[in-house]
Order: C-alpha cells, then structure tokens, then sequence
C-alpha cells in the first residue's frame, strides 16, 4: 500500500484547453452558443480526484459560483467541461475550476498521505512486534535440570512406557 507507483505526488490542475476536441463549426454563424471543452490535467487523476469532479460536491460548487448548467465528466488525462464556451471560461469560469480542482486535489493527497503514514505506522508495530516475539524465543531454553541419580526415574521404564503408546 505504501508503494503505490500510480499515486499522484502533486497537485492535479489543468495545462490547456484541446483545441481540436472543440466543434468543428466554432466561429461559425449558427454554431451552437455552448458546448464541450477539454482541457488537459498535468496527471492523470487519482479515483477520489475524479469522484470529486463528477460528483454533485463540483455541480454546487459551479452552481454557487453562477455556473449552473456547466457540469465536468472525467476522461483519462482530460476533463470535459460541458455547456460551456470559450468566453464564459476565459471571463472566470476556468480560475472557478482551477479553484475546485485545486481544493479536490490538495484534499486527495492529504488523505494519501495520512494513509501512508497510518500504513508505514502498521507496519511498524509489526516488525516489533515480531522482533519482540523472536526475543522472547530466543529466550526460552530446553535445559535439564540437575537431580539426584537416586530420584530420577527409571530410564527403561520411561521407554518402555513411550513404546507402548501410553
């Protein structure tokens, strides 16, 4: 678990919209006023990145900042930003977006990072735990003690009695 190759190290955020994931009739005289924009994120997201972006926790968060139709779906390394436009983004809808991404992400690799340490922590008290249990063996001892020859007991009896299963 403490291992984890695939585990985001920093925070997610967005480098560039993909210009050649937007409609091909953009700019154009009846081109629709809203559409899908991708954008690209810096790394892939991790799954509670991306619950966080698809989740209605994001759809209020746009709604409370005067985006209510705008909605964000999670598709490998993009994001696609739903009924939106370019202008709406550039006028504040990306810095709201960046904001939300940032706030998921800072609080994604919080939770990692308290999870490492609670795992690293285990795994801790294991090895200890094992060490102290190899101590105590290591001090047990299969030592005789030293009696009288006159009160051991008869050695051929002992034998004998092992032999007969009893």
């Amino acid at each position: 678990m403490t291992n984890q190759p695939d585990a985001p190290s920093v925070v997610l955020n967005l480098t560039s919209v993909v210009a050649s994931g937007l409609p091909s009739d953009l700019g154009a005289a009846p081109a629709s006023p809203f559409y899908d924009v991708p954008a690209v994120f810096n790394r892939r997201p991790a799954p509670a990145e991306m619950d966080a972006l698809r989740g209605a926790a994001a759809h209020d968060y746009l709604a409370g900042a005067g985006y209510p139709d705008v909605t964000l779906d999670v598709r490998d390394r993009r994001l696609i930003i739903s009924h939106t436009n370019l202008g709406e983004l550039e006028h504040g809808l990306a810095t709201t977006i960046a904001d939300y991404i940032d706030t998921v992400s800072r609080a994604a690799l919080l939770d990692q990072e308290r999870k490492q340490d609670a795992a690293q922590l285990d795994m801790e008290e294991r090895t200890e735990r094992a060490a102290e249990v190899t101590r105590a063996a290591t001090r047990v001892r299969f030592i005789p003690h030293t009696v009288d020859p006159a009160d051991e007991p008869d050695s051929a009896a002992l034998v004998e009695h092992s032999t007969d299963g009893g």
